[in-house]
């Protein structure tokens, strides 16, 4: 106490005014013009005194409370903040004591309350944390609050991250000190329940969806009746468990992670929820609960035990488990099922109707207005961001945290970052009350994959500067540095650019990195340089013109003020090529050059693929549609390769390339990011209706297709020599990561070829050492050596390390279920055992391993591809091909490492005795029927190969008697003709011609107005059905049997994706269903790509019933509908 004096007389003057008790000091404020001090020692009496005086907001009141003994609670002083224009801190007594105190003193917008504690109370206290409230620092852009050391303890943390209710308590009567012996407990309760309705909303989360869903219920309870201070919204392992018998109401969502486990932000409530199970038996009876639980019914296979067990099993079991101790359930508890059509969202949109209603709260007013999430999707934010501004400028400056906001972590993609954090470290920073480890990934643009010597220096410089000391190269020819933390944003990027790189488009829903075949071996040096030149000119060409990059990431001082003025003196700036919303996703362009596919060209957004003949590159052919991500048990995703659609010239690449990307601009799924890849585009519309938007735009048409052929596409390990006499050599950097000997042997070779050599990073995620003078062959040679690079087949132990692949996965990346980058190299050597011992060793196979199904390592077209599932478990897909044009086939789900080595050695062991002469082992899987081709992307969920197309019998005649090309066969054709035409005719009010002029005036499909008919992506989610999906709309049932989307293989049948049918009636088939199609006749359903099913009704001269088999009465059935403008029906 007298310490604490004599301080405060130190830092205000000895004219201070100092009193021992709290009345004394409020009366002395009256008329004084500097602080009043009152200094007391910390008990609860003395806190509640402290609280009734700061809620009158006396200026020139200044506390100071003395904890002279342990344990120490800051918790009470914390409160103080509640009433906003108060200081507070906390500090030992020393000097760190007198500098609190000297800040407190000089604060003068309010009352100021400093907790001091002696330092044999606070001695051996690790959860003990200094700390200052000014909120001058809040007025002035910064954050209010600054602790004194890196570790925060969970009580501070737990209530920094919620709004009080401490504010609304003490604007009531509390009790005198003199009463709070008898009266605290009942006068406080009494406070507590008059103040306001609360709620407390935990979740637990992985990947965010529950936390979304959390923070979507504290939105519209906050907007909708409660107070804002009434609702708090925090992860469950950061709430108290002993503190839920002081609440009223709690709202659980809860995601399902691994098998059936809590996420990692749950679990340690849920450990303590049931060590203390006992002890708060009986003393919940206040608190009602309530309770969604996310999961998916067949995330370990449909129809499984396991997939019934497991289904949102952390949410059933803390629902039994409170029940058990005699907390009353508020509602039924709710589950969001990623089966369901619009997955989770479709069960919590009927859950939490059910809670509004329960707790009172007005539906009718929008869940936004603060930052406790995201509230927008995007499309919204592209739109809102000034053309990939946003704040994110200010929040890179903003060194508070870590972090950036939702809507900053949308724009930072498109300038090559994504916001990370360590996840290894989640549960141990939780514990500490801190935030996530937060860093940034940052990418490099490296068209082609070409870098001189010194721009490799620079990137190992930058490496050990600003991240975590390591280069990951990645599937598409560049490097990844992880661990940047924000300070260091910009400083990366300003040293990149220093070297004549950048980041721009490396991420996000713009033309990305562009690929090129890096194998010296693949072509001459001449054409090798050509394709090269052309791959430049094609990503030039297509990359984003706005310049927020250089003024967030490279301007700043004068320089910046003045950049933003000129660019200022435009008050919309629109990108040329991709508009104010640039692309619905991500686009993806690739090089190849045959015989060698190590680009992957078919798993691409766009291929082209050159066409050689002696020594001239003639152009190339051009490939559409490709793509690999999709979701787990998700059947309306699927990877999907590219289809070829035509030759083009060189010279004309760029442009075709340009036509293309504006055809998904204008027609790519917005509303649904998991449906908006081109390879979607490209499946709903086909591709011959592709080729002809692109030739419409290009006003020229492609050439037929040219022959070529892929051998293969694995890297080049080893030394070859081109036609210029220069030298390449492959070197093999296993999993793509740049560490330890392969860094500072690879910085070495760099440092000798400044001035003339050059590297090529590989899409295997190795690296060429190209243009190497006959001069330094030795030298390069030697520091392979020296460093133990291997770069032979000698010395990379065996033909499956030298062909393995790996995303980075675990701990990094937010999306990963498992680990890859890390584990796939001990998987290998455990395989390599067994490769050995069949004498398989130096064998070429293609093996890849991702910890989500994005498939960033291209898992989905390897002969042994491994997608994660859980923790340890992963899906196997076997049978891909080694030149990259098969995709693999679903063999075994969510098995572990033992199961796989149990099904893969009697397998290596059959195909080195029984394969044939150069046969791959994806091909003797196939071949010997150990797995089924999968001929299509479309087929990826089917269990079994499907059957080809049937031939469509037509109108009137039966499929089993009619001979194709009788008179019968020919008249009934007649008859399915006229009725086609009758039902084109109907929908679109002109023939196909007169529809494909239509189209090219319109060629943005989402600008229609009045009666201009939508396209195929605005059909309701009824329409666009997925396998095995039964629907009603109105009177119209559609049936879509075995196909991720409805199709048709019918000649006559109208119904979009009809495998004959022209692209101008399926599109306008599409619409009309978006109008309302009704049938007077038979139930209408879909065609499906099936054998023995057939037609019923809608025009479908065919005729043939779905579910029997047998014909329907008439050929022709009647049929009407509505469009805007017209009456009538036709038939």
């Amino acid at each position: 106490m007298d310490q604490a004096s004599a301080l405060l007389r130190q830092v205000s003057g000895k004219d201070v005014k100092v009193f021992n008790t709290l009345n004394a000091a409020i009366a002395a404020c009256e008329g004084a013009t500097g602080k009043v001090w009152a200094v007391l020692p910390l008990s609860k009496s003395t806190l509640l005194e402290v609280h009734t005086a700061l809620a009158q907001g006396s200026g020139q009141l200044g506390v100071v409370v003395v904890a002279s003994q342990a344990p120490v609670s800051q918790l009470e002083v914390l409160r103080a903040m509640e009433y906003g224009g108060v200081f507070v801190a906390s500090s030992e007594l020393g000097a760190a004591g007198s500098s609190a105190l000297a800040e407190a003193a000089s604060f003068t917008d309010g009352p100021s309350l400093v907790l001091l504690a002696e330092p044999s109370a606070v001695k051996g206290d690790e959860n003990w944390t200094a700390f200052k409230y000014d909120p001058r620092r809040e007025a002035a852009g910064g954050s209010a609050f600054a602790a004194e050391s890196s570790k925060v303890r969970s009580e501070i943390q737990g209530f920094l991250s919620r709004e009080n209710l401490l504010t609304l308590v003490a604007k009531k009567a509390l009790p005198t000190a003199g009463a709070v012996e008898d009266e605290d407990a009942g006068a406080l309760a009494q406070g507590l329940g008059d103040a306001s309705k609360t709620v407390t909303i935990l979740y637990s989360s992985d990947t965010g969806h529950s936390q979304e869903c959390a923070k979507a219920i504290a939105r519209q309870c906050r907007n909708g009746g409660f107070a804002s201070s009434s609702v708090r919204c925090v992860t469950m392992d950061s709430f108290d468990v002993n503190a839920l018998a002081s609440e009223p109401l709690v709202v659980f969502c809860i995601a399902t992670a691994g098998k059936g486990e809590f996420a990692g932000n749950g679990r340690g409530f849920w450990s303590k929820i049931t060590e203390k199970a006992e002890e708060l038996n009986g003393k919940l009876g206040g608190m009602k609960y309530c309770i969604f639980g996310l999961g998916d019914s067949h995330y370990w296979g449909k129809g499984t035990e396991d997939s019934k067990v497991n289904f949102a099993k952390p949410a059933k079991d803390l629902d039994e488990v409170l029940e058990k101790i005699g907390a009353p359930r508020l509602m039924a508890t709710g589950f969001g099922d990623d089966q369901d059509i619009d997955q989770y969202s479709t069960g919590f949109g009927e859950w939490k109707d059910v809670l509004y209603s329960k707790l009172g709260v007005d539906k009718a007013v929008g869940g936004g207005g603060d930052d406790d999430g995201p509230v927008k999707n995007d499309e919204v934010i592209k739109t809102e961001t000034n053309q990939l501004r946003g704040s994110l400028k200010a929040s890179l400056d903003d060194i508070t945290t870590g972090q950036v906001p939702f809507q900053d972590t949308k724009m930072i993609k498109f300038h090559g970052s994504y916001q990370q954090d360590d996840r290894d470290m989640r549960e141990e920073r939780q514990k500490l009350g801190v935030e996530n480890a937060f860093s940034f990934m940052i990418r490099v643009r490296l068209p082609g994959g070409y870098c001189t010597a010194e721009q490799w220096l620079a990137m190992d410089d930058i490496c050990g500067k600003f991240a975590n000391g390591t280069l990951k190269i990645t599937t598409r020819q560049t490097w990844q540095l992880h661990g940047v933390l924000k300070r260091d944003v910009k400083g990366t990027m300003r040293a990149i650019n220093k070297a004549c790189m950048d980041t721009i488009a490396a991420c996000g829903d713009v033309c990305r990195n562009a690929l090129c075949t890096s194998h010296p071996g693949a072509c001459s040096k001449k054409i090798m340089d050509e394709v090269l030149n052309w791959t430049y000119q094609v990503h030039d060409h297509c990359l984003p013109r706005t310049g927020a990059y250089h003024e967030i990431f490279l301007m700043h001082g004068d320089e910046m003020a003045e950049k933003t003025q000129v660019l200022g003196c435009t008050p919309v700036e629109e990108e040329p090529l991709y508009g104010l919303t640039y692309l619905p996703r991500k686009f993806k362009v690739a090089f190849a050059i045959p015989p060698c596919n190590d680009v992957d060209v078919f798993a691409h957004c766009v291929g082209f693929i050159a066409i050689i003949k002696d020594n001239v590159l003639l152009g190339f052919n051009v490939s559409v549609g490709g793509g690999l991500g999709f979701t787990h048990n998700n059947q309306k995703t699927f990877p999907r390769l590219a289809e070829v659609i035509g030759f083009c010239k060189p010279s004309d690449a760029k442009y075709v390339c340009e036509a293309i990307l504006t055809v998904q601009r204008d027609f790519g799924d917005r509303t649904n990011r998991k449906h908006a890849r081109i390879k979607y585009t490209a499946e709903d519309y086909g591709h011959e209706w592709y080729r002809e938007q692109v030739e419409d735009r290009l006003g020229f048409k492609l050439e037929e297709a040219r022959p070529y052929k892929f051998e293969s596409r694995g890297d080049l390990h080893g030394w070859v020599q081109t036609e210029d006499g220069l030298w390449n050599v492959g070197v093999l950097v296993p999993i793509g990561r740049v560490k330890d000997n392969s860094r500072t042997g690879l910085r070495r070779i760099a440092e000798e070829l400044k001035g003339c050599g050059s590297i090529r990073m590989t899409c295997n995620q190795s690296v060429v050492i190209t243009e190497i003078p006959e001069s330094k062959k030795a030298v390069v040679q030697k520091l392979l050596e020296e460093y133990k690079i291997m770069h032979s087949k000698e010395t990379t132990v065996s033909g499956l390390r030298r062909n393995m692949v790996a995303c980075v996965a675990l701990p990094t990346c937010p999306l990963a279920f498992a680990e890859a980058e890390r584990y796939l190299p001990t998987l290998v050597e455990r395989l390599e055992v067994v490769l050995e011992r069949c004498g398989l060793t130096q064998q070429d196979i293609a093996i890849r391993m991702t910890g989500c199904p994005n498939s960033c390592g291209r898992p989905s077209m390897a002969e042994i591809g491994f997608i994660g599932k859980a923790p340890g478990t992963y899906n196997m897909y076997l049978g891909g091909d080694f030149v990259g044009e098969r995709l693999n086939t679903l063999f075994a789900e969510s098995i572990t490492e033992d199961q796989i080595i149990q099904i893969l050695t009697p397998m290596f062991g059959r195909y080195g005795k029984e394969r044939e002469k150069e046969e791959k082992f994806g091909d003797f899987l196939v071949r010997t029927k150990i797995v089924k081709p999968m001929t299509a992307g479309r087929y990826w969920w089917l269990a079994v190969k499907p059957p080809k197309h049937p031939t469509r019998p037509p109108s009137g005649a039966s499929p089993r008697t009619t001979r194709r090309g009788s008179a019968e066969w020919r008249k009934a054709r007649a008859n399915a003709t006229r009725a086609q035409m009758r039902l084109r005719t109907s929908i679109i009010g002109g023939t196909a011609t007169e529809r494909r002029r239509c189209q090219r005036r319109q060629p943005s499909p989402r600008t229609h107005e009045g009666d201009r008919l939508a396209d195929l992506r605005d059909l309701p989610g009824e329409v666009r059905a997925s396998t095995g999906l039964a629907r009603t709309m109105g009177t119209t049932s559609v049936h879509g049997q075995g196909q991720p989307t409805l199709s048709c293989s019918s000649r006559s049948c109208p119904f979009p994706r009809g495998r004959f049918a022209s692209p101008a009636l399926r599109i306008a088939t599409a619409r009309a269903l978006h109008r309302g199609v009704r049938t007077s006749g038979p139930t209408m359903t879909c065609c499906v790509e099936w054998p023995t099913q057939w037609c019923t009704s809608m025009g479908c001269p065919a005729g043939w019933n779905v579910q029997s088999g047998s014909r329907t009465a008439s050929s022709t059935s009647s049929w009407w509908m509505r469009v805007p403008g017209q009456r009538g029906s036709a038939t």
